[in-house]
């Protein structure tokens, strides 16, 4: 097939999904410098997306099930990618004319790409930001491509001048993964304000609200910001906080994408590990369980070193 003149990335899952598969950008733009380059997203990621200038173009989906076969028509997309793949999606793209469909060998319908790519990525023997980059590598061959975290923000401005450090508590991971407990996140946000002073922010979405509520009842000096603010406003904490601790979930990626140190507690099983869904990033730490998932195996002491040597350097 001819070289691609116009390139779309389909993902609208989650948050953290969405962080993860925007590294393919930079590497598309790095092997087709003048091919253009789409991203179809739920329009929930916007704010995530809308200053992202090595994306051509943005194309938002308002209802889950919504036909994109018209979109593909319309932009004369000829290279589809799927890092999540769907019957329906995987239908309307070959319905559509799309010429070089990229997707997963393992789906019964995996005959309606035409690129199939054989990685479980289950057995965890990548990160997902690797995972995803390694399509393009597969589809077109090459070497690996760098894998480079877009930041939703153009600046990440920290706290330098402030008394005493920002620490955001977020306790809930809408069921990604199995989580550390609200009452320990609690006890090692009490323990971090009271031996350094932290300004201690819980967040979470409305439907997280007992598990803010209990941290907040073991450190009652925090801030508890449950359910009250939007994606942008959430991603402008995050860049100007100064330490995230948080369980496997969308906001963990969000702050390595903007350069914010985060300390991530994760279950050891493969398809939900660290090594596969850990924070992409060199300043940060990783709390894992011990064997069958125990998150109780994770001491509240271990949680506040960890977070003490990010807000040193150590």
């Amino acid at each position: 097939m001819t070289t691609p003149r116009t390139i779309a990335v389909l993902r609208t899952d989650r948050l953290g999904d969405m962080v993860l598969t925007l590294p393919m950008f930079p590497a598309l733009r790095s092997r087709f410098p003048d091919a253009r380059l789409i991203l179809i997203a739920s329009r929930y990621v916007e704010p995530l997306v809308r200053s992202v200038d090595v994306i051509d173009e943005v194309v938002y989906l308002d209802a889950p099930n919504q036909h994109i076969g018209p979109i593909l028509r319309e932009y004369a997309v000829d290279t589809l990618f799927a890092p999540r793949p769907r019957l329906s999606e995987a239908w309307q793209a070959l319905r559509s004319g799309v010429r070089r469909r990229i997707g997963s060998g393992f789906r019964w319908y995996s005959p309606l790409y035409n690129v199939r790519i054989h990685e479980h990525r289950s057995d965890a023997a990548y990160h997902e930001a690797e995972y995803n980059v390694r399509m393009i590598m597969h589809a077109f061959g090459g070497s690996m491509p760098n894998v480079e975290l877009v930041s939703p923000r153009t600046a990440s401005p920290k706290g330098t001048h402030r008394a005493r450090p920002r620490i955001i508590v977020h306790p809930g991971s809408g069921g990604s993964a199995k989580d550390w407990p609200a009452e320990r996140f609690g006890m090692a946000a009490r323990a971090l304000h009271d031996e350094l002073g932290a300004e201690i922010i819980i967040t979470g979405i409305a439907s997280e609200r007992s598990l803010c509520d209990e941290v907040a009842t073991h450190c009652p000096r925090s801030t508890n910001l449950c359910g009250t603010l939007d994606l942008d406003g959430m991603i402008d904490l995050i860049a100007e906080a100064d330490v995230l601790m948080a369980n496997s979930t969308g906001v963990l990626h969000v702050a390595t994408a903007v350069s914010t140190p985060v300390v991530g507690f994760f279950p050891s099983t493969p398809s939900m590990s660290a090594r596969r869904w850990g924070p992409y990033s060199k300043r940060a730490v990783v709390l894992e369980s011990g064997p069958g998932d125990d998150m109780l195996t994770i001491g509240v002491q271990a949680a506040v070193d960890a977070t003490k040597r990010l807000l040193t350097g150590s």
